[in-house]
């Protein structure tokens, strides 16, 4: 997993150079460096550096440009067969509406080629796979669950499905809610992305920032939010913007890692304890997170984003 997560830096370093010139490289890269730095204790540990390299490959494809593109298209497809979110990643393509047909096709057939033959071989076993996540409670690290602790609505935590869950009446609306929640997020998000399309110009499709921006919609209103999660957005965050604009949305993401890592596991005792510091970290941790979505949907001249087309 680290060899992996020193490919997909190799690679965000390529990307920031296509994005922008050759001096634009070392704030991206070092912003890489410190966050997997940051997230040690799960970034070596999981197998969602093979995500963050997948996320890596799209976005030198979509800065590349071309036939790159399809590229793109097949890594998010391999992406995707590790784990379902870098599909999300997907939808910034399509909306750029060049080669989308071709490249959707690349995506299903890679996909494919881990999907079907897990579902021909694994049958029901396959398909239960998607209902055990489905039938998760609401985990006590998401976005839902800090803020329940913080107004004092959980009432404790149990370990159920591999993971640590919040308990109480509320606990339980929120694991509910969390899918329109979701949805919500996700069809604001694709509404922004849309409408900057539309307007073209330096405002034109940016794919690290969309793809970023989507990624991080999910993870928001998941009832899941493990820290692994977090190593998804170290390939597309620190491409977000250029200049100061882009150093200061890669240090909101460091402090973000720094965080995440505080939680679990410096302080995951005292937030399985519902006792400082443990709650108040996990809610900056997710405050962090958020704040970085609403900046990225903030059109591009606000916060220094490079108009570099995908």
């Amino acid at each position: 997993m680290a060899l992996v997560l020193v490919a997909a830096l190799v690679l965000v370093s390529l990307t920031a150079r296509r994005l922008g010139d050759l001096r634009a490289w070392p704030v991206p890269a070092a912003a890489f460096a410190a966050g997997a730095l940051l997230l040690y204790p799960v970034a070596v540990t999981r197998f969602d550096p093979v995500v963050a390299l997948s996320l890596a490959v799209a976005a030198f494809g979509a800065a590349s440009g071309g036939r790159y593109r399809l590229l793109s298209y097949g890594s998010l497809g391999f992406g995707a067969a590790a784990k379902l979110v870098p599909a999300l990643a997907v939808l910034p393509l399509v909306l750029a509406r060049r080669g989308a047909g071709r490249g959707l096709a690349v995506f299903c057939a890679v996909a494919g080629l881990f999907f079907v033959p897990a579902l021909v071989f694994g049958g029901q076993k396959f398909l239960a796979s998607f209902a055990y996540h489905a039938d998760r409670g609401l985990q006590v690290e998401s976005a839902a669950a800090s803020v329940l602790m913080a107004a004092g609505r959980v009432e404790g935590i149990a370990f159920e499905f591999g993971a640590f869950e919040a308990r109480g009446p509320a606990a339980d609306l929120a694991a509910v809610a969390s899918l329109p929640l979701t949805a919500l997020l996700l069809i604001i998000t694709v509404l922004v992305i849309y409408r900057r399309l539309r307007r073209g110009g330096t405002e034109s499709l940016h794919f690290p920032r969309c793809a970023a921006a989507l990624i991080l919609a999910f993870m928001l209103g998941s009832k899941v939010l493990s820290p692994q999660y977090v190593l998804w957005l170290l390939p597309l965050v620190p491409l977000c913007a250029g200049g100061l604009a882009g150093a200061g949305l890669s240090l909101l993401f460091l402090a973000a890692c720094w965080a995440t890592t505080q939680v679990f596991p410096t302080h995951y005792g005292d937030l399985l304890g519902l006792r400082p510091p443990g709650p108040q970290l996990l809610l900056l941790r997710n405050a962090l997170l958020a704040a970085l979505w609403v900046l990225l949907l903030l059109p591009a001249s606000r916060t220094g984003a490079k108009g570099s087309p995908s």
